[in-house]
This record gives C-alpha cells, sequence and structure tokens, in this order.
C-alpha cells in the first residue's frame, strides 16, 4: 500500500510532537504542518534545543513508531473541538 508523501510528513510530525512531550514534560505543542519539502513543529519549551538534541529525539519518534499505534483522522464539530482543545 502506497501512502501519499503528505500523509507521510504529517503523520511524522505527530511522531514528533509525541517524542518531545516524552522527553520533555510540561512541552506545549504549537503548530506543526507538513510543507512541501518536509514538516516541522513549533514547541514552548522551558529549554532551548539544540542540533546536538535531535538524535535524542529522532530515536524516541523510533521507539513510539514501533509501538504500532493506530494514528486516525477524524473530523468533529467546532463545538466538540473547543471542548477537547
Amino acid at each position: 500500500m502506497s501512502v501519499p508523501l503528505s500523509t507521510l510528513r504529517h503523520s511524522t510530525a505527530h511522531l514528533l510532537a509525541a517524542a518531545v512531550i516524552q522527553l520533555y514534560p510540561g512541552a506545549q505543542l504549537g503548530i506543526g504542518p507538513a510543507i512541501e519539502d518536509g514538516f516541522y513543529y513549533d514547541f514552548g519549551l522551558s529549554v532551548t534545543l539544540a542540533p546536538e538534541d535531535l538524535p535524542l529525539i529522532a530515536e524516541e519518534m523510533r521507539k513510539i513508531a514501533a509501538q504500532k499505534s493506530p494514528y486516525l483522522c477524524e473530523t468533529i464539530s467546532k463545538k466538540d473541538a473547543l471542548r477537547l482543545f
């Protein structure tokens, strides 16, 4: 089964967010969209990340991916979204 690149990038952004939350408790999520040449995520953190932190984050992403938890796309009403978030 072939997955569109945009879907892969979107899912990987979610993995990044999950890894950062796991490694840096209290991290606040900003936005994390897939973009034309990859993806990014904005975080509110009590520490400043450096390039040396990326291998640790990547390893945590691999651990989370290995759990094979389902990532589902679900459409909900604005009312339900406001209640949830």
